[in-house]
């Protein structure tokens, strides 16, 4: 089903996308993520729901965002800290009690929830692809518009060139036909003069 809404933003659907938005910060989560979410809620488009982000609801939260951001950096611990604690807890298993030597290193314990996660991420990075594509088609039309606005600049400044010129033309002739003008001017008069002088 292709999300495809038209429709104007209600107020209770900006509140709901700055919701979404703001818990998925403050899980340490991605943008996107949440709007995929609101996406599949509202029956719009993730691009459709990152563009009433950015361009209008945002602003309301800076103050939250922050916030969201602060906590979500805050609830993040350095990895070798990470391995500590998953050390201990492998060194510590009380249904086998099997110990894992402490100077051995054991990476991090895959479960069903971090391999759920990531399968998700990138579930979610595949179906973005389409709108990369959206968006390399616009961009492509952009360069294309771009390029058309330089040649139609081109050809603008050539026609002011050839205007220019026709101008100085159009003034150099009408210089000449003045200057004919005064001549035959002249000579009608001389020749009243030597017609009035025979007389």
């Amino acid at each position: 089903m292709v999300a495809n809404r038209q429709d104007a933003w209600t107020k209770d659907e900006d509140n709901y996308l700055a919701e979404v938005v703001l818990k998925t910060i403050n899980e340490g989560s991605t943008q996107l993520m949440a709007f995929k979410v609101v996406a599949k809620s509202l029956s719009r488009t993730a691009a459709a729901c990152g563009y009433r982000w950015n361009s209008y609801v945002r602003k309301f939260y800076k103050e939250e965002i922050e916030a969201a951001k602060n906590s979500s950096k805050k609830q993040a611990v350095p990895t070798n800290e990470v391995e500590e604690e998953k050390t201990q807890e492998l060194s510590i298993d009380h249904s086998t009690e099997i110990e894992v030597p402490a100077n051995e290193k054991v990476g991090p314990e895959i479960t069903f929830d971090s391999v759920y996660k990531f399968l998700e991420y990138l579930r979610l990075k595949v179906e973005s692809g389409g709108h990369l594509k959206e968006i390399q088609s616009l961009e492509r039309k952009l360069l294309k518009s771009k390029q058309e606005n330089e040649l139609l600049k081109i050809e603008k400044q050539q026609l002011i060139e050839k205007l220019s010129e026709l101008e100085n033309e159009y003034e150099h002739l009408f210089e000449f036909l003045d200057q004919k003008r005064k001549l035959v001017s002249i000579n009608s008069k001389s020749d009243i003069k030597v017609k009035s002088k025979k007389e």
